[in-house]
């Protein structure tokens, strides 16, 4: 093997924690940032929505059964109310996690490292919906323009990172809803700086990805094979809910 093809084999996608490491801690929650942050990991994504009263809060979906089981929707629910709410995935940790409730995104932002980490924070679509774009903006980006660290945002809804544009000088991380002709037209128009896609959704292994001023991150990646592969087809980046196990392994 030639010395280039040497590198070349050596060289390994960056890892995004999905939620943080939600492989071993609730998703979303500090619990799951901090332990991403110790294990090396540089690079966190975490999901924001908006409670009744316009407080961010990092949680995936609408609904809170699956996280707190609580049949509640979270943008219905005052940010008070919702800080008592415990998020400690009881269907997958039991009563481990008990104390672990769910986090304001000013809460978040506080309680992470000191050490330099780059945020995809993620603009939720039912959120969106209920507040509208501009006051979703209004109510998040005070808080990240804040930040010591270097933020993302990141959606699926092209409009509210087109806005975001307008407001701050923030990249963008574009999250593809198909691969396909109109997802390219979209790219070209917003230019963002990241482009997201599940691998799902992705055409045949082997198949480089599109090339252009932008950064794919390609998710969910489980295994070391799979992110190599990815990252010979042009991926720079992959997300993982297991995340601290994912780069333990690419730096075998």
């Amino acid at each position: 093997m030639s010395e280039p093809d040497a590198l070349q084999s050596q060289a390994v996608p960056m890892v995004i924690a999905h939620r943080g490491d939600a492989a071993n801690f609730p998703e979303n929650s500090i619990a799951a940032l901090a332990a991403a942050a110790a294990c090396g990991v540089q690079y966190l994504e975490f999901d924001i929505q908006l409670s009744a009263d316009r407080v961010p809060l990092l949680l995936h979906d609408e609904s809170l059964l699956r996280t707190a089981g609580v049949d509640q929707v979270v943008t219905a629910c005052v940010s008070s109310e919702l800080q008592q709410v415990c998020v400690g995935e009881k269907d997958r940790f039991g009563d481990q996690f008990s104390k672990e409730k769910l986090p304001t995104l000013e809460a978040a932002l506080a309680a992470l490292p000191s050490e330099k980490l780059t945020l995809f924070v993620e603009l939720k679509r039912q959120s969106l919906r209920a507040f509208g774009r501009r006051r979703v903006l209004d109510a998040v980006l005070p808080l990240l323009r804040a930040s010591q660290h270097d933020v993302v945002l990141v959606s699926f809804d092209a409009k509210v990172l087109s806005f975001a544009r307008e407001r701050s000088s923030l990249p963008i991380g574009f999250v593809l809803s198909s691969y396909d002709q109109q997802a390219i037209t979209d790219i070209v128009q917003l230019a963002p700086e990241f482009v997201f896609c599940n691998q799902r959704r992705l055409p045949s292994a082997d198949i480089a990805l599109w090339c252009g001023n932008w950064d794919w991150v390609i998710y969910e990646i489980a295994k070391a094979s799979q992110a190599r592969s990815f990252y010979r087809r042009g991926a720079r980046f992959v997300e993982s809910h297991d995340a601290c196990r994912l780069a333990a392994a690419l730096r075998q």
